[in-house]
């Protein structure tokens, strides 16, 4: 074997060796990080105290829907029927406990029921007792899991089945099913709660 071979071979050898060392150290760094967000999950779950700040409102468009906001939203505001901000306007879930409270906006359809037609909230707003409360950490996914029950504020007729995702970032994702109107998803980011004296 004459000498260019062997260098070329030893040098091809020394780059595998260079990447297969980049890629032990990128593993250990993705398998420590996993395990950090595990850790953050293992100390959300083991709260008692949750505050949602709602920044992103995502509604179920039926045809009617798109319509109605593609005219509310022509203004030009960055906004589209299938994704609006209403970060600052004071929307919120919070749990404390075993009581749940809750001010959403709603963008969509509601359905005939037997309540009242002349309703003052069109958003889903709430004031109760937890109801079916669950936690669970999800360390596949990296996520941790509330599911409750609830009821709209002011013995409104509806009633809520929400699940919240928490994510080591503090990002959060909610969806609301509700009984009489189209279903709901909004994003927004856990914040810090004082815990009631």
């Amino acid at each position: 074997m004459n000498r260019k071979a062997l260098y070329n071979r030893l040098k091809l050898v020394f780059c595998v060796g260079v990447l297969g060392l980049m890629w032990t150290c990128k593993s250990a760094k993705a398998v420590e990080r996993k395990a950090n967000e595990l850790k953050t999950l293992e100390q959300l779950s083991e709260q008692n105290n949750y505050r949602i700040d709602v920044q992103v409102a995502f509604p179920f468009n039926t045809q009617a829907t798109t319509q109605v906001l593609n005219a509310l939203l022509i203004q030009n505001t960055g906004n589209t029927p299938n994704r609006i901000d209403v970060g600052g306007n004071g929307n919120y879930i919070e749990i404390r406990k075993d009581s749940i409270k809750g001010n959403l906006p709603f963008f969509g359809e509601r359905r005939i029921n037997a309540g009242s037609y002349g309703a003052t909230e069109g958003g889903i707003t709430f004031n109760d007792k937890l109801e079916d409360f669950t936690k669970l950490v999800n360390a596949d996914k990296g996520k941790l899991i509330l599911k409750f029950k609830t009821q709209q504020k002011n013995g409104g007729t509806d009633n809520y089945d929400v699940v919240i995702e928490i994510f080591p970032n503090k990002n959060s994702i909610i969806s609301v099913t509700p009984t009489y109107k189209t279903y709901m998803r909004y994003s927004g980011l856990l914040t810090a709660i004082e815990p009631l004296e």
